[in-house]
């Protein structure tokens, strides 16, 4: 058997009796380098044997489906700090769309405290979030786009927030995603998610992707842009040369605070 058959195989075992492995563990597991591991993450995952998440990798068919309440307290000081880069993009008289999300909700709450302190005069929200709805509605004109209510994600989706979206015209829109690879761009956990983003981008003059480090080389189910409508990203960390390399090639501007 190759060594690199060997890797898979004591992960494969690891993960089958305890369904997840974090980047660090497994590196300690194999005695191997972070980017040899993350090599075994991506064939574990292209053969259909594990799903990649926030740092590690899970067993396939193991993954959880998408919970705000969970998500929320996962990397909370990485959401502050890339909102806070973010809400400084926000203009006077902007019409801005927001994504659900815990990542977005941590930028509404920043944004909220951004209009209160007398920024951003003027600016038009538009979201599918009830989250951000809440965070916002006292101190901005915010329009709710309907749909499907989905409590996981406490936020509205389908044919009708579709529909609504495709006559909409935004200045900017600030999307999350629940992972960005090289293959797959930018990804979300579900099909109604990415259709949404997709016709978002295709409506905005500017696009930002809101997105923690931890989330470069992690995808989720399926993609929603490559990156040919995407503006910028932005992080709280520079990625890796690699990453750096391949956003640049598409035009995408990398925002942080490095």
């Amino acid at each position: 058997m190759k060594k690199t058959e060997l890797k898979e195989k004591k992960l494969i075992e690891y993960l089958s009796e305890h369904k997840r492995i974090s980047l660090s563990e497994a590196i300690n597991l194999l005695d191997v380098s972070e980017s040899t591991v993350r090599r075994v993450f991506v064939r574990l995952e292209e053969k259909g044997k594990g799903v990649r998440d926030y740092g590690g990798i899970k067993l396939a068919g193991d993954a959880q489906e998408y919970c705000f309440d969970s998500y929320g307290e996962k990397k909370t000081a990485e959401k502050k700090a890339v909102a806070a880069i973010a809400v400084r993009l926000v203009e006077s008289s902007d019409i801005i769309y927001l994504d659900s999300g815990t990542t977005l909700a941590i930028f509404a709450q920043s944004l909220a405290e951004q209009i209160k302190e007398g920024g951003c005069e003027g600016v038009t929200i538009f979201t599918n979030s009830i989250v951000n709805l809440e965070r916002l509605h006292e101190v901005a004109k915010v329009n709710l786009i309907g749909g499907e209510y989905r409590s996981n994600r406490r936020d509205l989706c389908g044919y009708l927030a579709e529909e609504a979206i495709k006559r909409l015209h935004f200045s900017k829109c600030f999307l999350g995603t629940d992972g960005f690879s090289p293959t797959a761009g930018f990804t979300a956990t579900d099909f109604s998610t990415a259709r949404l983003n997709e016709l978002v981008l295709q409506s905005s003059q500017k696009s930002f992707i809101l997105l923690d480090s931890g989330k470069f080389h992690t995808r989720s189910v399926v993609s929603y842009s490559k990156g040919s409508m995407v503006s910028a990203v932005v992080t709280e960390v520079l990625p890796e040369q690699e990453i750096q390399a391949l956003l640049a090639n598409e035009g995408i501007e990398i925002i942080t605070n490095q």
